[in-house]
């Protein structure tokens, strides 16, 4: 935080009046620093698909062209439906036919078996015949086989109608995903393999940021991780780590690390390939020491702030870190809350007396000034 009160004169113009100068002071603060490192990154697609065909045919009609956008179940070609549909018919034909026969076959055992029942139940009588309850037994036998071979041939009917069911709705080829077509490879009249590609489709509003992160570094990164990432366009946009993919890449010596990004207002629309910069952690998160940027001063090819202590500035010597925001981390003769000149330390001599508003004062007091 830095809290700036502007007060007018220079310093060295309160040494011209031979008073203290006056001059502006800010709190020497710890802040968290997280060092960084820029990484030249891309965009890359979430879903691209080589659209290919579930069976083989000849094209009837291509729906789409390059560069159209499409929704998930938009048809983009169909394949010549003609000899599918005699095919869906006959199958459909053979699953009635084979209906028949089993409601046939279950028409049989039931009159076997209730045959076979009434000579069992004459058992021990006068009227029974052991001759006629064999040979029903027998019927019955045989009408439990016809009903597993009926069963069976409904099964294989059934089979055959799904596929020949398949094959007509598979005819129509259409879109996995939302997207936009890349290009296309097959023409009205071209028959189509197996397999064959149709034409590529490229979702791209399902974007992830993906960089190659040195192998030194990429220990820095966790899964949840938030980084800056910053657009050709100076967009800059927070992207969260989704994967650290465990694969080196030798020539390199680096990592493919994946990021998340959330819905991006940019000039320009994305583009899978596009650039994007990474600043990537090259060290984990810290404590330091810091002062406001407008405290440094360089002198004689070294740094210094000029601090305050009983109404006179001490000039100390500093060494820089890294920058953090509007503040520099800091290593010196320093403590968090010590009092250092923002303004007018320009033309300050030590031991030199200055004039300022404590700026933790006015914070306990409640100040709602805007801080420059």
């Amino acid at each position: 935080f830095v809290v700036a009160l502007m007060l007018g004169l220079s310093a060295g113009n309160a040494l011209a009046q031979g008073g203290p100068a006056r001059v502006i002071v800010d709190p020497v603060a710890m802040v968290d620093v997280k060092e960084t490192q820029p990484l030249v990154a891309r965009l890359v697609s979430l879903a691209q698909s080589d659209v290919a065909t579930r069976i083989p045919g000849i094209v009837s009609s291509v729906a789409v062209q390059p560069g159209d956008r499409v929704a998930k179940g938009d048809t983009l070609a169909a394949l010549d439906e003609e000899l599918l549909a005699i095919e869906l018919e006959g199958a459909t034909a053979t699953v009635e036919q084979v209906k028949a026969g089993l409601a046939a076959a279950q028409a049989q055992l039931e009159l076997a078996r209730n045959s076979f029942n009434r000579t069992s139940q004459l058992r021990g009588s006068a009227a029974f015949s052991q001759g006629r309850a064999e040979d029903l037994q027998s019927e019955f036998s045989r009408a439990e086989a016809e009903l597993a071979r009926a069963r069976a041939a409904m099964a294989v009917g059934e089979a055959a109608l799904r596929s020949a069911q398949y094959r007509v709705e598979n005819s129509t080829i259409r879109a996995p995903f939302d997207g936009v077509v890349l290009s296309r490879s097959a023409d009205p009249g071209d028959y189509l393999a197996l397999g064959e590609t149709v034409l590529q489709l490229l979702d791209d509003r399902s974007i992830e940021i993906e960089a190659d992160v040195p192998t030194d570094i990429v220990g820095a990164l966790d899964r949840g991780d938030r980084v800056t990432a910053i657009l050709d366009d100076g967009t800059a946009l927070q992207a969260v780590v989704r994967a650290v993919i465990p694969n080196e890449r030798p020539s390199t010596r680096t990592r493919p690390v994946r990021f998340e990004v959330g819905d991006v207002e940019a000039s320009k629309p994305l583009a899978p390939g596009q650039s994007v910069t990474v600043m990537a952690p090259v060290s984990e998160e810290r404590q330091a020491l810091s002062v406001a940027k407008d405290a440094i001063v360089q002198q004689r090819g070294s740094w210094v702030v000029f601090a305050v202590a009983d109404g006179a500035v001490v000039q100390k010597p500093v060494t820089l870190g890294a920058a953090v925001a509007n503040r520099f981390e800091v290593t010196g003769d320093l403590t968090p809350g010590e009092l250092v000149v923002v303004r007018g330390n320009e033309r300050l001599r030590p031991g030199q007396p200055v004039a300022f508003e404590d700026p933790r004062e006015t914070i306990a007091a409640g100040s709602t000034e805007p801080a420059e």
